[in-house]
């Protein structure tokens, strides 16, 4: 092999690096109009061709910002569009959206400014860290996820004024399945769980284990009183799923606007009203 060092120009490294890198790197004009894009961002992420991809925005390209047909393009590209963020603010944006099973993106996006300070775009850099978001004995999302999703899904309620459930799940009884069965079959009760509540959740429902047998579900642009139809199937499903072991499992819910003006107050009412449910229980 010819380990010889050979002067190569700009031109021919850019192209090597947008080709080779494991990264998705793209370069967005201050309109948000991609004007570069690596064969990860191209291949992975949109699933376009180059030449559709180039000159085109990004809202018109990324199924995310194109929801809600009632809403001018920048307004959609506001909802997750990182790119519209980092140049609105003139500081690094960094955004977590799951793509696909086995692909949650982390893009975090750079503004660049020219000479004068002008800021004339921005470069994009996206990462699959759907193996730091997962639960490796569940196959569930992480807490991490669940940290990163509720600020990001909260941000988007509040900003559009959109309703966002969240269920805070635990489960009755599991101890017992540990002193009686031993932890390895309690951790397949776990796995069974979880396989139980994918079923259940509606895919653009965010799944997540949170520790020990406590999981979350994050359900974006629902209603409490859909929250509560969702959480009477996840107790039906698992209570007579895991009978025969004594195992069942307590929701609580929590809902924007209706629990609370901010978002962020939705985990302690959501845990509130679980550990209230599971203490009823107990009586």
């Amino acid at each position: 092999m010819d380990i010889t060092p050979r002067t190569i120009d700009h031109t021919t490294l850019l192209d090597l690096i947008l080709e080779n890198s494991p990264l998705g790197i793209s370069v967005l004009t201050s309109d948000l109009r991609y004007v570069l894009v690596s064969s990860f961002a191209r291949d992975e992420l949109i699933g376009l061709p180059e030449k559709e991809i180039l000159g085109h925005h990004c809202y018109d390209l990324i199924g995310q910002y194109a929801e809600d047909p009632n809403r001018s393009g920048l307004e959609r590209a506001c909802d997750g569009c990182p790119a519209l963020r980092a140049l609105s603010t003139g500081t690094t944006a960094v955004s977590v959206r799951r793509v696909r099973a086995g692909f949650v993106a982390q893009t975090t996006v750079v503004p660049l400014a020219d000479g004068t300070g002008d800021f004339i775009g921005a470069l994009e850099v996206i990462e699959n860290i759907a193996d730091k978001v997962i639960d490796p004995l569940t196959g569930v999302h992480n807490y991490r996820f669940y940290d990163e999703m509720m600020t990001q899904e909260g941000y988007r309620a509040q900003r559009y004024d959109t309703t966002l459930a969240l269920l805070a799940l635990d489960l009755d009884n599991f101890k017992v399945v540990n002193d009686r069965y031993g932890h390895l079959r309690g951790d397949e009760v776990l796995r069974e769980v979880a396989t139980t509540l994918q079923r259940v959740v509606r895919s653009s429902d965010l799944l997540c284990r949170i520790g020990g047998d406590e999981f979350a579900v994050l359900a974006p642009h629902t209603t409490y009183h859909e929250a509560e139809a969702l959480a009477r199937r996840i107790e039906q499903s698992v209570n007579e799923e895991f009978q025969d072991l004594g195992v069942s499992i307590s929701v609580g819910i929590a809902g924007y606007p209706r629990d609370t003006l901010d978002p962020t107050d939705l985990r302690a009412i959501a845990d509130r009203r679980l550990y209230e449910i599971k203490d009823a229980r107990r009586r």
